[in-house]
């Protein structure tokens, strides 16, 4: 595999070749083609513009929430990257958007917005990383991570918790909730 390393500047730094039995190269994320290049919808890579309500401000009945959204980078870098949505921020997103929609079938202003919070376990096999960051996009009032074998266990545990209460028609039983709140993790600002 033919390697470039980038300077702060942009100019490639060194090269080198690496070698390798397998690889994967994953090509810059890009919205789809049904709505990228509609003007006011979406940036230029084709993802949806959002205001704080997940609503498009040009086109005020599109919501948008996940990994369709364009969320500005933090700062400046040499290779252009995205901003990471987890499974938590996007549930903030789905509930700030469920309770906006109910406040327009009522005929009110939309309030609600998302935090944006994010609460990961990312599984590595037999070890893996937590992490909360509150706001997921800095500044954050909370930052925190840990890792272990114990992750991949409370993973595997949180998969067979959140598959039972899909099955059981549960978004968000109130033991959830409770926890949640307990450790400051909302889903709705204020």
């Amino acid at each position: 595999m033919h390697v470039e390393e980038i300077a702060d500047d942009g100019s490639v730094r060194a090269t080198q070749d690496l070698p390798f039995a397998f690889s994967m190269m994953l090509p810059a994320f890009r919205g789809v083609a049904a709505v990228r290049g509609i003007e006011g919808l979406t940036n230029p890579r084709g993802f949806i513009i959002i205001d704080k309500h997940q609503r498009n401000p040009t086109f005020p009945n599109v919501f948008a929430l996940g990994v369709c959204v364009a969320i500005a980078p933090t700062g400046k870098t040499p290779v252009p990257v995205g901003v990471p949505k987890t499974g938590f921020m996007i549930e903030s997103m789905v509930t700030a958007i469920a309770k906006n929609l109910g406040q327009i079938i009522e005929g009110k202003p939309t309030t609600n917005e998302a935090t944006w919070n994010a609460f990961c376990l990312a599984d590595f096999g037999d070890g893996g990383v937590a992490f909360v960051a509150q706001p997921q996009i800095p500044p954050r009032n909370v930052n925190w991570s840990a890792s272990g074998k114990w992750v991949h266990l409370a993973k595997a545990g949180f998969e067979k918790y959140f598959l039972g209460k899909i099955k059981r028609g549960e978004s968000e039983p109130f033991y959830e909730k409770l926890a949640l709140d307990v450790m400051g993790l909302k889903k709705i600002k204020g």
